[in-house]
């Protein structure tokens, strides 16, 4: 088991981490955008699959960062949080994680914490997704055709969910993953001030821009950055 200086150090580790994988998401987005106006569209391939190995570093730092929060939880039950997550997958380490959190908090209403537990539940069944499955497979040269576990056959699952992986998608994935972290980052730190006064406002936030997001299109996309390059040009011209 850590030790507490070690969970201060991972804690500070995972935060430079989760700072550096956004910036590197910011700069492999802009690539991608060139690639839009440019009509290239392996170098959007590619870098799409970059930005998704990028994610999937994102959610595990995330969530390590969340995990080992100081002052939070007790340092057996982030060990016990890790092994569900490693023997149980990853939906289950989030599950375990706000359960333990929801405990600390009080001096709320009796249906409080059941209610938060399960919309964090629900939350966390929907948006959180095992970042180790797609990653393992680009990894491991599955670049566009997944193989089953045993590389003896085909998995057709997992291929139609790399070939689903569109910027827009990941952009989904990112902004549910670092809303639902965020709520349950206030229980952890601060259960009974900033989890009480913020939660609401949370979910609210999380579930309007999830609506908005999800009518987002690559067209769309390509349409905004179009417009955006022909607003840009035109000024450049108005000021000559």
């Amino acid at each position: 088991m850590i030790q507490d200086h070690e969970r201060i150090a991972i804690f500070q580790a995972q935060t430079r981490n989760v700072r550096e994988l956004k910036a590197a998401w910011q700069h492999v987005n802009r690539q991608i955008n060139h690639s839009f106006l440019q009509k290239n569209e392996k170098a959007v391939e590619v870098n799409t699959k970059i930005l998704a190995l990028i994610y999937c570093a994102l959610a595990e730092a995330i969530f390590s960062k969340l995990l080992h929060t100081p002052h939070g939880l007790t340092l057996d039950e982030i060990e016990q949080t890790k092994k569900l997550a490693t023997s149980n997958g990853v939906r289950a380490g989030w599950l375990k994680c706000a359960e333990l959190a929801v405990r600390n908090v009080e001096g709320t209403k009796s249906n409080h914490k059941p209610n938060v537990l399960r919309r964090l539940a629900s939350l966390i069944e929907s948006f959180i997704y095992d970042p180790s499955i797609i990653r393992n497979k680009l990894a491991h040269g599955q670049w566009c055709i997944a193989l089953n576990r045993e590389n003896t056959a085909v998995n057709d699952d997992i291929t139609r969910e790399i070939d689903g992986c569109t910027i827009v998608e990941l952009y989904r994935r990112r902004e549910s993953l670092e809303r639902l972290a965020a709520i349950i980052e206030d229980m952890i730190e601060s259960p009974n001030k900033a989890h009480i006064r913020d939660y609401w406002t949370h979910l609210g936030e999380l579930e309007e821009r999830e609506r908005e997001m999800s009518t987002w299109t690559i067209a769309g996309k390509i349409k905004q950055l179009e417009e955006k390059k022909a607003l840009a040009l035109a000024t450049v011209r108005e000021t000559k």
